[in-house]
């Protein structure tokens, strides 16, 4: 049984959104709570990384199943296996396939939720090519 709860781990998918913001609007947390959920549904990680250490959350995250908080980047998280992270960007070239899940564990949201159309002045690095 042991043995297949470590396999069952190493084959579980992590989504993150590093929060850069240095507070939390409501509408975020909304967002926050509903991809917390499904995550868990998923039996998937959801990490809301880059929180600032003074921040509250509002009672709405506060002990949110499904939802883990990480004062640490992205890239001081994963420096030693970037190669495993994907940027989920609005504006790549290629589109998300079912194969991506064999090379990547980790799902790393681009840009801003919510936002469709992209500001001509946002650059987002893909974390893989650094």
């Amino acid at each position: 049984m042991l043995n297949s709860r470590i396999e069952q781990m190493a084959h579980r998918k992590t989504f993150i959104v590093e929060h850069l913001d240095p507070e939390l609007e409501a509408w975020s947390s909304l967002e926050y709570r509903f991809i917390a959920k499904e995550s868990d549904a998923a039996n998937a990680d959801f990490y809301l990384t880059s929180v600032p250490k003074e921040l509250k959350l509002p009672s709405n995250l506060q002990g949110a199943t499904g939802l883990q908080i990480e004062h640490r980047g992205v890239e001081e998280i994963y420096a030693d296996r970037k190669d495993r992270v994907c940027l989920l960007d609005p504006a790549a070239k290629k589109e998300l396939s079912p194969e991506d899940g064999e090379s990547f564990d980790v799902f790393l949201f681009g840009g801003i939720l919510g936002e469709s159309d992209r500001r001509p002045d946002d650059s987002i690095s893909l974390i893989t090519n650094r």
